[in-house]
């Protein structure tokens, strides 16, 4: 036999199956915990965004809503939503895939343009309808916006398309 092969005695060959056993045991334990959240997930009410939509545009599998104006409002931010937005509503099997953007005008003057995209669908308990909205700004007094996680709900305002939308913590 060379150097460099060796041969595994009975006893051996059975101590090391134990061992891959009992290391197989401990990582299907591992991953059996690793499916309970380790923490629960936390939010804050961050705004109201209510939307003023014009007709659908009618290009095929993907509609187009233009936004025409609309206002938002927070405990940390409000303001007019600008005309010239639109949300872009692709018809997917079961569901609608929605493409925003959109530009924000706060009250103070800051310029905050938002774009969100979201799934909407038809459940047993209901409309299924979420967003999962990004900000961007240079504004200095609203920096904190384009580093944050956030998720919108939709809500019925007559005559709109509305949200409150919440920042993960």
């Amino acid at each position: 036999m060379k150097n460099d092969q060796r041969s595994l005695s009975r006893r051996q060959f059975t101590k090391l199956g134990a061992t891959a056993i009992a290391a197989a045991t401990v990582g299907a334990n591992q991953m059996a915990s690793a499916q309970v959240a380790a923490s629960e997930l936390e939010s804050a009410f961050l705004m109201e965004l209510s939307l003023d939509v014009a007709d659908q545009l009618d290009t095929g599998h993907t509609s187009i809503a233009p936004v025409t104006g609309g206002t938002f409002g927070g405990p940390r931010l409000q303001g007019t939503v600008r005309d010239g937005g639109a949300d872009w509503i692709t018809q997917v099997t079961g569901h609608s895939s929605l493409d925003v953007r959109i530009t924000l005008d706060t009250d103070d003057g800051a310029i905050i343009y938002m774009t969100y995209t979201g799934v909407v669908h038809r459940a047993d308990s209901g409309l299924y309808w979420r967003v999962r909205p990004i900000f961007q700004t240079a504004s200095e007094k609203y920096d904190w916006l384009n580093h944050i996680v956030c998720i919108g709900k939709s809500k019925q305002i007559a005559g709109k398309v509305a949200y409150d939308v919440f920042e993960i913590l």
